[in-house]
């Protein structure tokens, strides 16, 4: 008898096998999949996801191939998707025949020149995606073992093409030391369409990923759970959340609970699980760390349930309890006095959400002499698509031909304002007669700020588009002690924390995990990009 069927499963729930429907669907792995097939359907060209070993980057390659092979709409042209496993060759020309092959290229000889087989790829592509209407996927796994010298094959690949779409579209799973390779090939980077960096999971997701694994394999999927909360405990602090790590330590655990004749794994289970495995990249866990997240646990209820505004002083700062059971200090966009609010429960029971409170003394708000104002936000390096009219809407929520003149002043060097091309920089100007102080009631949600323009402009870009992210605003703060601040809000001000705690509740989980509610700012704080949000 399989071990599985002493514990009343159906099949192995922790195999190590990329099996598609034991993928768990957090908001990261939904968001991925989701932006990868509307990539491929809309022929983007080349897209890449990124991980560490054991992020799961198998298991949601062969997701999406699933997926992919599911019918569409009607009139949509039907994929046909081809799996490069293992891309490690040793030169261009065993590339080439190697994506040939998979590819199905019948009339190719090893006799033929690269530029013939790339020939041969180009008229398959051709009659495949113009005249037999299909859309033709090449999916890369173990990305980061292409050579050098075959990624700019794949850019050459990418350039076969009609005047609407890509005949081939290129999806790249490869582990982090890809990056490097991507960075060094301007060429070939400037084409991605979409690049995801999957996470570790948090010890919520954590725990909802063994639950589905679970409830996919068990014979009765009412039955009662399989590891104690000191057991799922125990996982994720050996695992630190990597799905790979997971699913072996999982499997261990249920080995050991049928040795030991036990229904339940708890945390000695697991522990001593660990303890048979003896292997790296395992954390040892101690009573120590079990100590100090109860610790933690019991000071974060204290705090809430006692006196949840308590106030710390200036320079006292409040660690929150988060989603993965770790302490993180909080950031700051002025001086705050800083306290910390559990929000209540979300309905989802995935979501576990950090809600950081910034308040400050309620003091009235002036606005500074504009000699006190800094003249310049930053700069921004124009990426493709990008515009300065979009710059003028997005950063100033005016396109209007006197912002426009304000900021060519800043540029001089500009003689087109709509002959702007990629790389280009471009400052942008505080405008300090636009500053405006806050309005006194206002509580808004943050999901993102930074003290440099760019980095937050860009994040600010790629989320305002996704469609699981609600209106959102960008905003530009200076204070006389920080200095500028750039803050993503949600794109509306709340009369009370209840609401605003709701808001975030709302909010994707990876959106809510970074989600911070903004109490009535510091009194020297202003907002200086012209917005109206706040006044």
């Amino acid at each position: 008898m399989e071990y599985f069927n002493l514990l009343e499963f159906n099949r192995e729930p922790f195999s190590n096998s990329p099996e598609p429907e034991f993928l768990f669907a957090s908001p990261q792995h939904s968001a991925c999949l989701q932006r990868l097939e509307l990539a491929i359907r809309l022929r983007r060209g080349l897209n890449i996801v990124i991980g560490a070993v054991g992020t799961g980057k198998t298991t949601l390659c062969r997701k999406l191939i699933q997926n992919l092979s599911l019918p569409a709409a009607t009139d949509a042209p039907e994929i046909e998707t081809f799996l490069l496993m293992d891309p490690a060759v040793d030169s261009r020309h065993s590339f080439v025949m190697t994506v040939a092959a998979i590819l199905g290229i019948a009339d190719v000889s090893p006799d033929d020149s690269d530029w013939h087989v790339k020939e041969k790829i180009k008229t398959f592509l051709f009659e495949k995606g113009v005249q037999e209407q299909k859309n033709i996927v090449l999916i890369i796994d173990e990305g980061q073992k292409i050579p050098d010298d075959c990624l700019e094959i794949l850019r050459e690949f990418l350039n076969y093409e009609t005047n609407s779409f890509k005949l081939l579209q290129i999806i790249i799973f490869a582990q982090p030391e890809f990056r490097r390779n991507l960075t060094a090939r301007a060429n070939l980077l400037d084409r991605v369409n979409y690049l995801y960096s999957l996470r570790p999971l948090s010890f919520r997701q954590t725990r909802a990923m063994i639950a589905h694994r679970i409830a996919v394999a068990s014979q009765d999927p009412g039955r009662k759970p399989v590891f104690t909360f000191g057991g799922l405990l125990a996982v994720y602090l050996a695992t630190r959340g990597y799905p790979r790590k997971v699913v072996s330590l999982c499997h261990q655990a249920l080995l050991m609970m049928i040795i030991r004749g036990q229904n339940r794994a708890g945390w000695f289970l697991v522990r001593r699980s660990i303890s048979k495995m003896n292997r790296p990249g395992f954390k040892r866990i101690a009573w120590a760390s079990m100590g100090l997240l109860l610790a933690a646990l019991v000071a974060a209820s204290v705090l809430y349930y006692v006196n949840p505004f308590m106030k710390t002083g200036k320079s006292g700062q409040i660690r929150s309890l988060i989603a993965g059971f770790s302490i993180r200090p909080a950031s700051t966009v002025a001086p705050p006095v800083q306290v910390s609010a559990a929000p209540q429960p979300a309905d989802e029971a995935q979501k576990v959400i950090d809600v950081q409170v910034y308040a400050d003394s309620g003091k009235a708000v002036g606005v500074p002499a504009p000699e006190q104002l800094p003249e310049s936000l930053g700069t921004i390096t124009l990426r493709k698509n990008m515009t300065i009219w979009k710059i003028l809407e997005n950063i100033y929520g005016d396109a209007g031909r006197e912002m426009t003149r304000k900021l060519l002043a800043a540029n001089p060097w500009i003689a087109n304002i709509n002959q702007t091309r990629q790389g280009d920089v471009i400052s942008v100007p505080a405008i300090p007669e636009t500053a405006r102080s806050l309005k006194s009631a206002a509580i808004l949600v943050s999901l993102q700020s930074g003290k440099e323009l760019e980095p937050v402009y860009y994040s600010f870009i790629e989320k305002k588009d996704l469609s699981y992210v609600p209106p959102i605003r960008f905003l530009s703060l200076w204070n006389k002690h920080e200095g500028k601040q750039f803050v993503i809000v949600l794109d509306q001000h709340f009369n009370n924390l209840e609401e605003a705690h709701q808001a975030v509740r709302r909010l994707p989980y990876e959106l809510a995990l970074s989600a911070r509610v903004l109490l009535q700012s510091d009194q020297d704080t202003v907002i200086i990009n012209g917005d109206t949000l706040l006044l």
